[in-house]
């Protein structure tokens, strides 16, 4: 085994491609990747509405270059700021993924996208245009590409839409046929419009819609005096479409805001990013403050301020920790330790190997593990990135983790993927020490003899120095509900909405004031328990606690009794349980659940049920009873407060019971 610590500092609220920090850091020395000094001294993050006064102050009147000319235009720009890290010569497109040679204007293999379209408020470029040119939201684009997305907002899509392919490049991209995969989607039916970008990029065009949003506020421009828009995001299409009117407007929308929040969320802020900021930067002279601090597009358009980021310099900071050493296991290993610091497509290779004893009994096996140093009490996050072209024997791998030589806790399920993966888990340092990262082979079935290779490009742990780790727990699970059955309890309740929820544990006791033992072996995802273990003629009381992803364990909820009984044959079963609900910090998702008992009142599973929510969002669904009679049914359009909605039960049916509606088959919800 070999020994040393690689540590950074990094001044960011984002994940961190490590490729892109001074080689001198490898062994301890500290490097800082932060905005010009002072840029954001002057940010005011008391509330919403001062923070994008005092960033809108802080980007805006910065320096137009023309579209096209002789001089310096972003054709210009654009070739330096999407330029392919791997081959200075091309650029990088955003939608395909391909590395084209650089052109410098014309018709060629790419072009100029407005990811915030101009018809959409500037469509008329002229000297005193500042949004029609401003490189902040220009990407490079394979031509195909830009005309398939056309002016379509940014929306999620679903497999029906139509499929726009990624190449694999430098690890990222490529694969097709399965939604959403790497792919971008689109659909151009009148009013459905949808363009969702692929998953290495979406976070990107995220961010240059929340800067434009920002930068462009009407006035005028406050050196040249020209004419400004304001430009606003919304999740009102009909808004967004009536932008489109062919002339420079004063005001224009573009969308969807609740899914370009989550696409910022869902798609954290890399090298790629980092880098184009700096270039356009040094162009513009002014910067987007998404990319530079993550967290104030949370508080402005996610309306969550909780995370701050405060002016001063762009946000908390933040410590990255590489491998210190290694531990051989099985296999064999091409590379070391080092090679795993940086996203850079230089990797460490584990090979599995054959197991001695008899031929017909042998199998294939690998275990390789890395050692990290940590500090006590933080709040950390493990990345990891790394394929393995396929597995003939249909074999997995794992990625587990121990501290200070506890059992190992398995984190990842690393799938065939011919392209790099980025796996993320988020955990609690505890006591602080050595982190063993152990890599296992998932299959060591007799005859499952085929030798698999897993590359790994990049394995680093990130944590807050300023913060330390939750210790906050979840609120109590609310609204449980017990139905009786034949040896046998079903049990329901409210989904929590916290968004770093684990699951839930369930507990039971034979006395009403307890004690109570857990029940359940591991966490639920879902709010619905069945106990299968209960015995006819006795009562039970149960109650659930929920847990976060740092074992934060909350107080019992309230307690409920039941007690199994043998029943009757039942000829008729209800909807005797109806409830409507709202989960969500930023955006709403709507819930409704059922509960269906027959007439000797135990639960009805695998009845068919259809439902239809109305209000906020309009669908009709159908969904299947489980084992303890729920019909649980998720609008999946997501809703933003303050708001209505109903959802009414419209038929149910099952093999040898006739369906009686209640009396009251539907439910109304405020939120």
């Amino acid at each position: 085994m070999k020994s040393s610590i690689g540590i950074f500092y990094i001044r960011k609220k984002a994940r961190f491609f490590l490729g892109q920090l001074l080689f001198l850091a490898l062994f301890g020395s500290l490097a800082r990747a932060q905005v010009p000094s002072g840029y954001y001294d002057l940010v005011d993050d008391s509330s919403s509405g001062a923070l994008k006064a005092s960033l809108h102050e802080i980007i805006d009147d910065h320096l137009r270059f023309p579209y096209t000319a002789t001089a310096t235009d972003t054709w210009d720009i654009i070739n330096v700021a999407d330029e392919d890290a791997l081959n200075p010569n091309n650029i990088l497109d955003i939608y395909l993924n391909a590395s084209y040679p650089k052109i410098s204007g014309g018709t060629g293999a790419y072009n100029r996208e407005h990811s915030w379209p101009k018809s959409y408020g500037f469509p008329n470029d002229n000297s005193s245009n500042y949004p029609y040119t401003d490189a902040h939201h220009l990407f490079a684009s394979d031509s195909g590409y830009n005309s398939s997305r056309s002016n379509n907002p940014f929306r999620d899509c679903d497999a029906s839409c139509n499929e726009k392919v990624t190449q694999e490049t430098n690890g990222r991209g490529g694969g097709s046929g399965v939604y959403p995969g790497n792919s971008n989607w689109a659909r151009g039916t009148s009013g459905q419009e949808a363009w969702q970008t692929w998953v290495g990029r979406k976070g990107d065009v995220a961010r240059a819609m929340f800067y434009m949003a920002v930068r462009y506020e009407g006035g005028v421009h406050g050196i040249t005096g020209a004419a400004e828009p304001d430009l606003e995001l919304t999740d009102d299409l009909a808004l967004i479409t009536g932008s489109n009117t062919g002339s420079n407007e004063s005001l224009a929308y573009m969308g969807i805001l609740s899914e370009l929040v989550r696409w910022h969320q869902e798609d954290p802020v890399d090298a790629i990013e980092m880098r184009r900021n700096d270039v356009v930067y040094g162009f513009q002279g002014n910067r987007n403050p998404f990319i530079d601090n993550p967290a104030w597009a949370d508080c402005l358009f996610g309306n969550d301020c909780e995370g701050g980021g405060g002016g001063g310099g762009g946000g908390d900071e933040f410590v990255v920790v590489v491998a210190g050493g290694e531990e051989f296991g099985s296999g064999t290993v091409s590379g070391n330790y080092t090679d795993t610091y940086f996203s850079d497509n230089v990797y460490q290779t584990v090979t599995e190997r054959e197991s001695g004893g008899r031929r017909n009994s042998r199998t294939s096996l690998a275990e390789h593990t890395w050692l990290f140093s940590l500090p006590a009490g933080k709040q950390a996050e493990l990345t990891a990135e790394l394929a393995f072209a396929g597995a003939a024997d249909d074999e997995n791998f794992i990625l587990e983790i121990s501290m200070n030589g506890s059992p190992f806790e398995p984190v990842f399920v690393i799938e065939p993927s011919n392209a790099d993966q980025v796996y993320q888990h988020l955990f609690s340092t505890d006591t602080g020490g050595t982190l063993f990262m152990r890599l296992r082979d998932g299959d060591r079935t007799y005859g499952a003899r085929q030798l698999d290779s897993i590359r790994i490009d990049s394995l680093r742990i990130t944590y807050n120095d300023s913060n330390p780790v939750d210790t906050i727990p979840p609120d109590a699970p609310a609204g449980l509900t017990a139905v009786a059955g034949d040896n046998t309890v079903a049990l329901s309740w409210f989904d929590n909405a916290e968004p770093d929820l684990a699951g839930y544990a369930v507990y039971r006791s034979v006395q009403a004031v307890g004690p109570f033992d857990v029940i359940t072996g591991g966490l639920l995802t879902e709010p619905t328990y069945t106990d299968t273990t209960a015995v006819n003629g006795v009562t039970y009381y149960y109650a659930v606690t929920a847990v976060d992803i740092y074992n934060n364990e909350s107080d019992l909820g309230n307690a409920v009794e039941a007690s199994p009984e043998s029943g009757t044959s039942a000829s008729t079963f209800t909807a005797s349980t109806l409830d409507l609900s709202a989960s969500g910090r930023r955006s709403l998702r709507l819930s409704a659940r059922a509960i269906f008992l027959n007439d000797s009142g135990e639960p009805v599973s695998g009845a068919l049920v259809t439902g239809t929510f109305s209000g906020a969002v309009s669908e009709t669904q159908q969904v299947n009873t489980d084992a303890s009679g729920i019909a649980t049914f998720r609008a999946a359009e997501r809703v933003s407060s303050p708001g209505s909605a109903e959802f009414c039960i419209d038929i149910a049916v099952r093999e040898g019971l006739t369906y009686e509606a209640p009396q009251e088959s539907c439910t109304s919800s405020s939120f």
